[in-house]
C-alpha cells in the first residue's frame, strides 16, 4: 500500500481535492493527516477533515489521522467517524487499556520506533484486537533526527515478526511541508534522496509495508517513476543520450550478477548487425554503454557501469543515467528489477 499525507491548513481544500484525486488515479490508496499540529486552530479543521473523509470514503481509501489526548479536547471519536476517518495513529500520551478498547472499534496504529515487547505484552493482557493494530513511524521535518538506518530495519524486522505491518515516510520533492519546508523523511538520510529511490528502499531493503509520501506533492518525474513501477517497471532517466536501439525496451541484469557493470538480459539476444567505434571515452558510475564491432561477439552488449572504468576503444558511451537516479542501480544490480529509460535532455556534443 502506498499513500500520501495531507496538510488541513497549509492548501487550500480545492488544491488537497485536486491532489487526493490525481494521487487516487496513480495508485495511492490511503490518506494521512495529523489533529496536533501546535500551529493549526482545532475549529479550521473540521470541515476540510470532512471532505477528506467524504472523499476517501468514496474511493475506497484508508483515512488514518495522527492523534494524542490533546486531540480529544476538541474532537470526539464519534466526531471524527462522522467525518469519515477510518483509523487512528496514537503517537504517546494514551495508557495502554485506552489503546487496547480503541482496537475493538477502530484500525490503531502504534509509534513504530518506541514499540517494545513489554508494551506489546502490555497489549495482550488488555485483550487488545492485533488485527486491527499496525506500526507507523514518525516523519521528522527537523534536519538531523531523522531514522538511522540499521536501527530501523532491526525494527522494522521484529515488529513483523510480531505480526505487525509497517508504514514509513518519505520526502516529497514539489511542495514541501512547514514549518521548515525541509522534506518530511522518516529516515535521515532520505531527506535530500529522490522520492522513488527512498520508496524503493524502505520496500526492499527496510521491511516496511505501507509507505506514504510526507509532503505535498512530487514533482512530474517522480510521478513518471510511480506510475512506470504500477506497470512493473524502474523508470530512468538519461542525460546525454545517443540514437540506439537499446532505449525502447525493457531490461533486466543477468543472472549471473557481474561486480562492476549492470548487463542487460534482453539487448544482445534482439541485436544483429554492426555497432562502429564511437565515443569510446572513459565511463563513470551511471554511463550507459554498448559494446561494438571491435568486440567480437560481444557486439551489442548493453552495460551500466557501477564503478568508474577507463576508456575501451570496444566500448561505446551512449549517454549516462540521471545523477538523481544513481542510487536506483542497487535494485536493479541485485535485485533484478526490470527497467527501462526515458530521455531527460537531448544530446549535445
Amino acid at each position: 500500500m502506498s499513500g500520501v499525507l495531507v496538510s488541513l491548513t497549509e492548501q487550500s481544500l480545492d488544491q488537497t481535492m485536486e491532489y487526493l484525486s490525481y494521487m487516487q488515479l496513480n495508485g495511492f490508496n490511503s490518506i494521512f493527516t495529523s489533529l496536533q499540529i501546535p500551529e493549526e486552530d482545532p475549529q479550521e479543521l473540521l470541515e476540510p477533515l470532512t471532505q477528506i473523509g467524504r472523499f476517501a470514503l468514496g474511493h475506497n481509501m484508508l483515512f488514518m489521522v495522527d492523534v494524542s489526548p490533546r486531540t480529544f479536547n476538541h474532537f470526539s471519536l464519534q466526531q471524527l467517524k462522522d467525518s469519515g476517518v477510518t483509523g487512528l495513529r496514537i503517537d504517546n500520551g494514551m495508557e495502554i487499556g485506552e489503546i487496547a478498547g480503541l482496537t475493538h472499534e477502530w484500525r490503531v496504529a502504534l509509534n513504530a520506533s518506541t514499540i517494545d515487547q513489554a508494551f506489546l505484552d502490555g497489549l495482550r493482557g488488555e485483550q487488545a484486537n492485533f488485527a486491527s493494530l499496525e506500526a507507523w513511524h514518525n516523519y521528522y521535518p527537523r534536519p538531523e533526527t531523522g531514522l538511522e538506518l540499521a536501527a530501523f530495519q532491526n525494527q522494522n524486522r521484529w515488529l513483523q515478526s510480531q505480526g505487525l505491518t509497517v508504514a514509513a515516510f518519505i520526502p516529497g520533492d514539489g511542495d514541501l511541508r512547514g514549518p521548515l519546508h525541509e522534506g518530511l523523511p522518516s529516515l535521515e538520510k532520505h531527506r535530500h534522496l529522490s522520492p522513488f529511490a527512498g520508496f524503493l528502499e524502505l520496500v526492499h531493503e527496510c521491511f516496511v509495508d505501507h509507505v506514504l509520501i510526507g509532503d505535498l506533492s512530487v514533482s512530474s518525474w517522480t510521478m513518471q517513476q510511480f506510475q512506470a513501477w504500477n506497470e512493473g517497471t524502474v523508470l530512468l532517466g538519461v542525460e546525454n543520450q545517443r540514437p540506439s536501439h537499446v532505449w525502447e525496451s525493457v531490461h533486466h541484469n543477468r543472472p549471473d550478477i557481474a561486480r562492476d557493470v549492470i548487463r542487460s538480459e534482453e539487448a544482445r539476444q534482439h541485436f544483429s548487425g554492426s555497432i562502429l567505434p564511437e565515443h569510446t571515452v572513459e565511463r563513470p558510475t551511471g554511463a550507459l554503454t554498448i559494446d561494438n564491432d571491435k568486440y567480437l561477439r560481444y557486439c551489442g552488449e548493453f552495460q551500466i557501469v557501477l564503478h568508474p572504468l577507463p576508456a575501451d576503444e570496444r566500448v561505446n558511451v551512449i549517454g549516462y543515467v540521471a545523477q538523481r537516479d544513481i542510487p536506483l542501480l542497487p535494485f536493479l544490480h541485485k535485485r533484478r528489477l526490470p527497467f527501462r529509460f526515458l530521455a531527460t535532455t537531448s544530446y549535445c556534443e
